[in-house]
């Protein structure tokens, strides 16, 4: 029977994470008294790629990642951008209680975040079978004012870059984060949709071509490009079925029975109501390009203003990344 090779974990540290005001030493001082672990405290994105170099020439195998969506793009930019690992390393990502991290809600450990890293260590000390890896693909997202790629997983547009601002400008600031803040937001923004009030939530021009096809200027309420499966709160607002790695939905700007066709379009169940006819649109597709000319675009929750961008943004199939499972 083949042996499992030996083994190396490298922990990625987010202090200013959501997650970590609360148990973060706790975490760090767990880490430390494990041989098998190095850890690094990273803030920013070139303290990410400086600590994924070091970890490539310890051999590092296992990326554990202890902070938010923004944490976790920044660490697959990093991989992807650079040549550190002769094998990408499989990522842990731990929960991150109290953030609206849907990526560690989709693909990471469960539990709490100290749970999680102890079941992470004792499966490397026991060497057991309970591990498995899910491969998913990635986001590549190619912006005109930025020389190189950012990579991630949720990219979203009009709506979804609006209720961003306002969910980081009326809803964390009074405390209400993680999942009931995003829900916060999206019930003020649903409720908006229904009202046309164009003070809360308005549509955009988006010229946008899918794949091969030409380009097409319309007005979207709402328009969202993953790879995850699930978001906040178990949705999963997709519903194409083409063979292809990126799930896009958009919304036109004056959609149809909204109140009706809400709770199906947000589980991903297409019904009479949920057709193009009626403002709604989903496929599955390889790439998008955008040209966004007012707003801009959230990426893993990070915003991007994309106003006056000298071309496109392209959101494209960046490849595979592996995601431990215990």
């Amino acid at each position: 029977m083949a042996t499992r090779p030996t083994l190396r974990l490298g922990l990625l540290n987010n202090p200013l994470s959501g997650g970590n005001r609360n148990g973060f030493e706790k975490i760090r001082a767990t880490a430390a008294s494990r041989p098998e672990v190095v850890q690094r405290d990273v803030q920013t994105p070139s303290d990410v790629t400086e600590a994924l170099s070091d970890f490539a020439r310890r051999e590092v195998n296992v990326l554990v990642i202890n902070g938010g969506d923004g944490t976790v793009q920044a660490a697959l930019t990093a991989i992807f951008n650079n040549c550190f690992f002769e094998t990408r390393p499989a990522l842990a990502v731990l929960p991150s209680a109290g953030t609206t991290s849907m990526i560690a809600g989709d693909i990471g450990l469960k539990g709490s975040r100290l749970s999680a890293l102890e079941k992470l260590f004792t499966w490397v000390r026991t060497k057991n079978d309970n591990a498995t890896t899910i491969e998913r693909p990635v986001l590549k997202v190619q912006v005109p004012s930025k020389k190189l790629p950012v990579y991630g997983m949720f990219f979203g547009t009009a709506a979804i870059y609006q209720a961003s601002q306002y969910f980081h400008q009326k809803v964390h600031t009074r405390g209400v984060g993680g999942e009931i803040g995003a829900g916060v937001a999206l019930a003020r923004f649903s409720w908006a949709v229904l009202r046309r009030d164009r003070k809360v939530v308005s549509s955009v021009p988006i010229q946008i071509g899918l794949n091969q096809n030409a380009s097409e200027t319309q007005h979207y309420l709402m328009v969202l490009i993953t790879t995850l499966q699930r978001l906040f709160l178990g949705l999963c607002p997709f519903w194409g079925s083409e063979p292809k790695p990126l799930h896009y939905t958009a919304i036109g700007a004056r959609p149809r029975y909204f109140l009706q066709a809400l709770p199906q379009m947000m589980r991903g169940r297409q019904n009479r109501l949920i057709k193009p006819e009626n403002g709604y649109v989903s496929h599955n597709i390889d790439e998008a390009r955008l040209i966004l000319d007012s707003g801009g675009f959230n990426l893993d929750g990070e915003l991007y203003n994309a106003d006056s961008q000298p071309g496109p943004v392209v959101v494209g199939y960046g490849g595979q990344a592996s995601f431990l499972q215990l």
